[in-house]
């Protein structure tokens, strides 16, 4: 019965990171994603997404990774007097069935100390990561800032 229940265990622990791979992750879906495309010579970069939670339960979005740049932050704009600064936050809450939007101005991922230059119309590979350890990969084109509506 010992062996048993040390290969049951085994069993188990060997799925462990199969189970972690899933989890969050399998129900999310990325909308709209692209990077900001920068001058060659600029160091730090962003991207723009709309992450969606399709599950019956909630997220946390906690971390990104990318092998474009040296470091992958969360950050949002928040207002400090009357400037609006940059400053990296923990993690975005995204509620069964909502969506977090990740655009210009607000929430986003920052790109620090790019690797190479951005080329227009590449892809960049950009890993989100998830308070359960569940990882969800995207392909996002660089793009040309976009111009707002109100200019």
């Amino acid at each position: 019965m010992t062996a048993l229940r040390l290969a049951a265990a085994l069993a188990l622990a060997a799925l462990s990171p199969l189970t972690v791979a899933a989890g969050m992750a399998d129900g999310i879906a990325v909308e709209a994603a692209h990077v900001r495309l920068m001058p060659a010579a600029a160091p730090n970069s962003a991207a723009f997404l709309t992450v969606v939670n399709t599950a019956a339960t909630p997220v946390r979005l906690v971390g990104a990774r990318s092998e474009l740049a040296q470091t992958v932050e969360l950050h949002d704009h928040i207002r400090d007097g009357e400037i609006m600064r940059m400053r990296r936050i923990e993690g975005i809450d995204i509620a069964a069935g909502a969506q977090a939007v990740l655009a210009p101005g607000g929430k986003h991922v920052m790109l620090i100390g790019l690797k190479r230059p951005l080329v227009a119309d590449s892809v960049a590979q950009i890993t989100l990561i998830f308070a359960d350890g569940s990882e969800h990969t995207i392909n996002a084109p660089v793009t040309p800032i976009r111009p707002s509506a109100s200019h």
